[in-house]
């Protein structure tokens, strides 16, 4: 994490951040429903037809590769279920291939409205042929929210349709849980023919496995007969994209976070830490999510798993709105909210307090989460560890004070 943040503030030195990175969702959707319908139609009628997004990771990635700076990517990430963390899971190893998908998918949203893609597009030097899609413009980008409302569900009516991402089998459990069946129902395109498949890995180390998650990727387009494939596979979805399209001839949509909408996740189905941002169409109940994704995620360690659930549980007070995403910071602590974070929360206790002083680890991460709770008010047990925490802070500053 640190190397990333490092080459964004390289490129982003002495440019001003805006207090939301996408700004407000538009009140005239005209544009964007248009420019939405054009997607599904081309999507439609062209076999092979590759839809690919540009992330501000990618942007970073392949500023670094132009000006021949170091990109590494970071192993490992944090496990703290209140703190948010991602990346693209590729760095500079693939990033010639991360190039050339940019130039030769067939349609690309640049993402120009987002901040800080809409300061360093600009700086990057791409070369696609006359003839290929994009957004029109800034207003009808980071058109995927859109589509995903009003299209989606339209669009997969009647076809063979595939998801490959992290959160998968956790899609899959869910969709046993008669309770997402219903709060879904405006959005799930129940009538399609659905296969899943869950990456090597969960997806947890692309950089390194890209290319053997494209074998297993091929295989199963043959096997399953999808003519069109979602993927959330990070700055790996647009590489894979544009090149099995052109391959296999199967349409291939990048669809970023959408996988956590549709699974209404706090957290990517490969970290035990809170998502960057939250791309939302509904809200599922915290004990239908916690049901599926104990069966989904067996295995995970505890302190793995209580992180995904504090994760879960701030979901409930996180601003968000139908079709469009909020960053991690950006909170709604409306009475509503507070009232819902309150009922998840007792559900949380009454079944996942034997987890909280259980080992070093666990207590570490319910540690971060009462701090988390104490900082906005929204439990008792949290005002009272932020207080002790705040005088016991204080009483260590003094000691360091005394003279010796």
């Amino acid at each position: 994490m640190a190397r990333m943040m490092e080459l964004h503030a390289h490129f982003l030195a002495g440019l001003a951040s805006p207090a939301t990175p996408l700004g407000p969702k538009p009140l005239d959707l005209a544009p964007r429903l248009g420019e939405a319908r054009r997607i599904s139609e081309l999507l439609a009628a062209t076999p092979g037809f590759s839809f690919v997004r540009v992330g501000d990771t990618d942007v970073t990635l392949l500023l670094a590769m132009q000006e021949q700076i170091d990109g590494s990517l970071e192993p490992r990430w944090p496990v703290n279920g209140t703190t948010a963390f991602g990346n693209s899971g590729i760095d500079l190893r693939h990033g010639e291939r991360l190039k050339r998908a940019l130039e030769r998918a067939s349609y690309v949203d640049f993402h120009d409205r987002l901040w800080p893609i809409s300061e360093l597009l600009p700086r990057l030097r791409l070369q696609r042929p006359h003839g290929l899609h994009r957004n029109p413009d800034a207003e009808t980008s980071y058109i995927i929210l859109t589509w995903l409302e009003c299209e989606f569900k339209k669009y997969c009516r009647g076809r063979r349709v595939g998801f490959i991402g992290a959160e998968a089998r956790l899609l899959q459990e869910l969709l046993e849980e008669p309770r997402f069946r219903e709060v879904s129902a405006p959005y799930w395109p129940s009538d399609a023919e659905i296969h899943l498949l869950q990456p090597r890995g969960d997806g947890a180390n692309l950089d390194s496995t890209l290319d053997i998650i494209a074998d297993d990727l091929r295989q199963w387009i043959r096997a399953t007969g999808v003519d069109t494939v979602f993927v959330s596979l990070g700055g790996g979805a647009k590489i894979l994209c544009a090149e099995l399209a052109e391959e296999l001839g199967v349409r291939m949509f990048d669809f970023g976070g959408s996988l956590r909408a549709l699974t209404s996740s706090g957290s990517d189905g490969n970290r035990a830490c809170r998502a960057t941002h939250y791309p939302f169409l509904y809200h599922v109940p915290f004990e239908t999510w916690s049901a599926a994704a104990e069966r989904a995620f067996r295995g995970l360690p505890e302190h793995e798993l209580l992180a995904k659930l504090h994760a879960q549980l701030i979901l409930e007070v996180q601003a968000r709105e139908i079709g469009w995403t909020h960053a991690s910071w950006e909170l709604d602590l409306s009475r509503s909210n507070r009232q819902a974070f309150r009922r998840a929360h007792a559900i949380y206790r009454a079944k996942y307090r034997h987890l909280f002083r259980k080992t070093p680890e666990t207590r570490r991460e319910r540690a971060g989460f009462l701090h988390f709770c104490g900082t906005h008010g929204l439990t008792w047990e949290g005002r009272r560890f932020l207080t002790l925490f705040r005088i016991k802070s204080a009483l260590a500053r003094a000691r360091r004070l005394i003279p010796r």
